[in-house]
């Protein structure tokens, strides 16, 4: 073990400790997909959809998978992340859709990954683990679950199976915006809004850690939205969209 990785082990165990005390609601929820312009409410559903499943495996691993369907019905592609036993850094992340997929495995010290980018020939990598490395969607769970202050930032280490390598991390923040309460139908539910580095939101049960909608950028002067299906919209304070 090289001296920059211990010093980044040891950086990451004091960072990360809301995350190695969190634990997970297991959950199975129907998100709706919409766009917005700057300050705009969401609309113009294209009958898009995403089913989030949260559960437990085994050994104390956690499972995420997302599937995304179209207006018909037909699965378009599905995102897997599994869990390291009793922790909830990345184990072994898969994707698969209609026009490219990825798998990466990770263990103590090496990660192995086979990409196949839309339109472009199959890349495989192999080489030494950086540290460890997070799912957002887990990352907003132990956040709600930490029930710290508004304001409160929190940094975790990131990665991306279709980036310049998957085998690197990097590190990136989430901050603790509001409290905010959303609902449906008659149902009021307390949520905390958290902020990305890069201007998006989740809006996320406090009580459970369990996404309730989300939204990021779609481009130049727009905005895409994960709305749980039935909750109303949350409502924008933001006129401005993330570069």
């Amino acid at each position: 073990m090289t001296f920059a990785l211990l010093a980044l082990l040891v950086t990451q165990g004091s960072s990360f400790a809301y995350l190695r005390k969190a634990t997970l609601t297991a959950s199975v929820d129907t998100f709706d997909t919409f766009t917005s312009e700057p300050g705009g409410r969401p609309q113009g559903g294209s009958g898009r959809y995403v089913v989030r499943t949260v559960r437990a495996g085994s050994r104390g691993r956690w499972e995420l998978v997302d599937s995304w369907y179209d207006s018909t019905g037909h699965e378009t592609a599905r995102q897997a992340t599994r869990t390291a036993p009793r922790a909830l850094f990345t184990e072994l992340a898969a994707v698969r859709a209609d026009v490219d997929s990825a798998a990466m495995l990770v263990s103590s010290d090496h990660v192995t990954a086979w990409v196949v980018p839309a339109g472009q020939s199959p890349r495989f990598y192999d080489g030494d683990a950086s540290g460890e490395r997070y799912d957002l969607s887990l990352v907003a769970a132990a956040i709600a679950r930490a029930r710290a202050a508004i304001g409160t930032t929190f940094r975790y280490s990131a990665y991306s199976l279709y980036g310049a390598s998957p085998l690197e991390t990097r590190i990136d923040s989430v901050r603790i915006a509001r409290r905010d309460t959303l609902s449906r139908g008659p149902t009021r539910l307390p949520v905390i809004m958290l902020e990305r580095s890069n201007g998006g939101r989740i809006w996320v049960d406090e009580r459970t850690g369990t996404e309730v909608a989300s939204r990021g950028n779609a481009g130049p002067g727009r905005w895409w939205w994960h709305i749980r299906r039935g909750f109303t919209p949350p409502k924008s304070q933001s006129h401005s969209v993330a570069p």
